[in-house]
């Protein structure tokens, strides 16, 4: 009797898989892009692909499954990461956001006993005034703003003078001066608080 025909893929090695390796190399540089913020939207194009090449990598018969298994585990990875640095990157974006656009009370007290002078400048501009006792001047500001207040006493007298800046009634910055031609400066700005 003759010797019955060899299968032809018996004690074969499995063939390559090229959708694996696709899937493979799309998933790591989906990864790679999906920690990235701003370049992170492309792990969501690309962690797709690597979920369609893994997926077809492990239909095709007598191929090696290893590569086409991680590049879909990669592509989902990806995907799942871009998403949570996306929702952080865009929490920050907003907050920052809303810091910038918040609306803020700025007050400016001054106390003498004597004559004095008060300069006062915010990102507004500047202001002086003269005055003989208690002074205050309140203000609306909007995001970030510097502010700085000084008063001079008299230099022909003696006298007592201090200052203090409120943002949103909280005092930031406080000081005060004696004697002839006493001073004290104040700064702070609407982050101080």
């Amino acid at each position: 009797m003759a010797p019955s025909p060899a299968d032809p893929n018996y004690n074969q090695p499995g063939k390559g898989n090229g959708f694996g390796i696709t899937a493979l190399v799309l998933g790591i540089v989906a990864v790679v892009f999906s920690i990235i913020p701003i370049l992170g939207f492309i792990a969501f194009i690309l962690g797709p692909l690597a979920v369609i090449f893994g997926i077809i990598g492990l239909t095709r018969k007598y191929t090696k499954k290893g590569t086409s298994v991680t590049g879909l585990i990669l592509g989902v990875v990806s995907v799942i990461v871009a998403i949570i640095v996306t929702s952080i990157v865009a929490a920050a974006a907003n907050s920052v956001s809303e810091s910038l656009n918040k609306e803020h009370t700025i007050q400016y007290v001054v106390t003498t006993t004597g004559p004095a002078q008060v300069t006062y400048w915010n990102g507004s501009g500047s202001s002086n005034e003269d005055i003989t006792s208690e002074w205050k001047k309140e203000l609306t500001t909007t995001g970030f703003d510097f502010t700085t207040l000084s008063v001079s006493g008299d230099y022909t007298a003696e006298s007592s003078v201090s200052c203090e800046i409120f943002v949103d009634g909280v005092s930031v910055s406080k000081n005060t001066g004696a004697g002839t031609g006493a001073h004290a400066s104040c700064s702070g700005s609407s982050s101080s608080k």
